[in-house]
Order: C-alpha cells, then structure tokens, then sequence
C-alpha cells in the first residue's frame, strides 16, 4: 500500500505528516518537482519521485493521490489519478475553470473512482452542530443569515509576480477564501439557487480581490449575505462567523463556539433549552496535529483507500464527505460570483 502526496508545500507537508501517523513512513510517498524538496524528505526517510508517472512506476501498489499543488495544476493531476482508477483527494479550489471541473466529475461518474476535495471546514464541531440545529429544526423556521470569512492573509502590495495578486492564476480573495465559506454555505443551508448582488473592493491587489460580498438565496428560500476578506489586519488568523436567525433564537458561530440568544417569547422548557445548549465538542480524533478537523478529513480518505474505518469517533455525519460535484458547484459559483464582480 502506498499513498502519494503530491506537492511537497505547506498543506503537502500537512497532509503527510497526518497520513505518517495513520499508516505509516514506509506506505507514504512524496511527489515534488523541486529537487531540494525531494533531498529533504528523502534524507527524512521518505520515498521520492520527480513526477506522477515515476511514482506510479516505481510504486508496488498505489493505494491513493492526494493533491495539494496550486490549483492550476489540479486537473491534469485528478485526470491522471482518475485514469489509474485511484482514489484521489485534492485541495480547494477543484479547478480555475468550470469546463475542467465539470470534465472532471463526468469522468469520475463514469469510472466510479471517488474522489475528495478538501473543504475541510465541514468537519468543524461548531458548524456540525450548526447544521444539526437546522435539520432537526431545533429553533423553528430558518429566517435568514449572514457570514464572513475574515483574515489578515495580504497586509501590502503583493509583488507583481506574485499569484496573490492576480485572479486568473488563482489569487484573490475569492478564490483563496471563497471555496472554503461557499461550500460550508452549501453544506449547512443546501443548494444555493440564485446569486443576487456582488460588490468587490481592492485595497493591495490590482488584478485580482481583497474584499468582496454576495448576496444570494437557497433552493430552500433561505436568504444569506456573504462578506470575505483577506486584509483584515484586526485578525490573527482565518476565523469564519456565521449569524444566523431563527423562530425562536439568533445564532452565533465560528470556528469553535456556539451561542444562542432565546427570544423572550419561547415556549420551550429549561429542560429543551439545556438539551439544545449543550456546549461544542471537537470529535475525537485517532491523532492531532493541526486541528481535528484536518485529522478528520484525512480519516475519510484514508478509509476510502484502503478500505477500513480509521476514525475513533462515530458522532460525524454519514454525509459531511465532499465530493466532487461539491468541487464543481463551487467552481461554478465561484465563477458566477467572479463574472458579476468584473474579474472575469
């Protein structure tokens, strides 16, 4: 068994260090094209290769691809994993075209081999809860919502090189951002059924967006209002916020809190109303690295792979799994929400 991460960057080396705990040094390859990436994870212990068709040659049995390269890269590379008949999990964006994205899942459809994105935020214990209050209808009609994702990711002028700076190759805080609150959008509330009005604002980027807010309604009449910014110097890190209101409560959540604000008039009793306030709990996770989340969501693939359960903990959803479809719906309103801004 082996399973090849391709890309050897930050979430490359994320991903590897979490799949190292899960399986084991000797069934984890690395594919990079920069030599002095492979030397070091090489001199670490770890089998290297230069290119996706070495690894597979010089691989007994390739188990999974997981891809987390930039994004221009990620459709030639599903293709290639897709064509192996490997199960493949790739990083967000899916891709920067909905052509691509759509050949994609055509083709995935077609040859049955699963494939993952990684829209990690899913796997949250705080938006867990925040979906689980909407399905049980826990707080009565869902009303409406608005939600942010705010970060201090470009804080001055990007060089003119840079990708940061230039939404075609992938900046932006759309396509940075974006996948991320979009899907979690889509996974907590359903489809989203119309985009209304966007506005885009710059502050450092001159070809791609730093601020950006989309109005838009859910197939289930839900009305939401969008805000992503990535020059939010008041932020130390990514923290996503929805505001969310109900027949009987308004609800805060972000990344790890849950808090509701009863309305006077609830009928319910204390007993219902602890039974609903029960604090977050982060599942349980065979081993932590960066946050449960990412050690979920790679417990979901590995199973995939490999064909058994890794995950200790049976409180998450049978349904969290993004798919690949889930990739591509995002792509597309990505590219909608691009359209009507002016990037594209």
């Amino acid at each position: 068994m082996s399973i090849l991460i391709v890309g050897g960057g930050k979430m490359g080396m994320s991903h590897l260090a979490l799949a190292t705990q899960y399986i084991g040094k000797r069934n984890v390859a690395l594919c990079d094209t920069k030599f002095s990436t492979r030397l070091l994870f090489r001199f670490l212990g770890y089998r290297t290769f230069s290119s996706v068709d070495a690894a597979a040659s010089g691989l007994d049995q390739l188990s999974g691809v997981l891809i987390a390269t930039p994004t221009a890269s990620h459709a030639p590379l599903v293709r290639w994993a897709i064509g192996k008949k490997v199960p493949c999990f790739v990083e967000k964006p899916l891709t920067l075209n909905v052509k691509f994205s759509d050949e994609l899942t055509t083709l995935a459809d077609a040859t049955g081999v699963p494939v993952q994105v990684g829209f990690v935020m899913r796997y949250v214990a705080s938006f867990q809860r925040l979906r689980q209050l909407i399905l049980n209808n826990s707080l009565g009609q869902l009303l409406g919502y608005t939600a942010s994702m705010r970060g201090n990711v470009v804080t001055k002028p990007p060089a003119p090189s840079s990708w940061q700076s230039d939404f075609a190759r992938g900046g932006g805080c759309l396509n940075e951002y974006g996948p991320h609150i979009i899907d979690l959008s889509r996974f907590i509330f359903g489809s989203v059924r119309e985009v209304g009005a966007v506005q885009m604002g710059r502050v450092y980027s001159s070809r791609a967006d730093d601020r950006i807010s989309i109005d838009w309604s859910h197939e289930n009449s839900t009305p939401g209002q969008i805000e992503i910014d990535w020059c939010d110097i008041t932020k130390r890190k990514s923290v996503i916020e929805f505001n969310v209101r109900f027949e009987h409560a308004n609800v805060r959540v972000d990344n790890s809190t849950v808090e509701i604000d009863w309305h006077d008039n609830v009928t319910l009793s204390p007993v219902a109303r602890a039974q609903i306030d029960v604090p977050v709990q982060p599942q349980n996770v065979e081993y932590y690295l960066r946050g449960e989340e990412f050690s979920l969501e790679l417990e979901e693939f590995l199973g995939t792979c490999v064909g058994r359960r890794f995950g200790v903990d049976e409180s998450l959803a049978n349904d969290t799994t993004p798919h690949l479809k889930d990739g591509c719906e995002v792509d597309r309103l990505i590219d909608e929400i691009a359209r009507k801004a002016g990037l594209k």
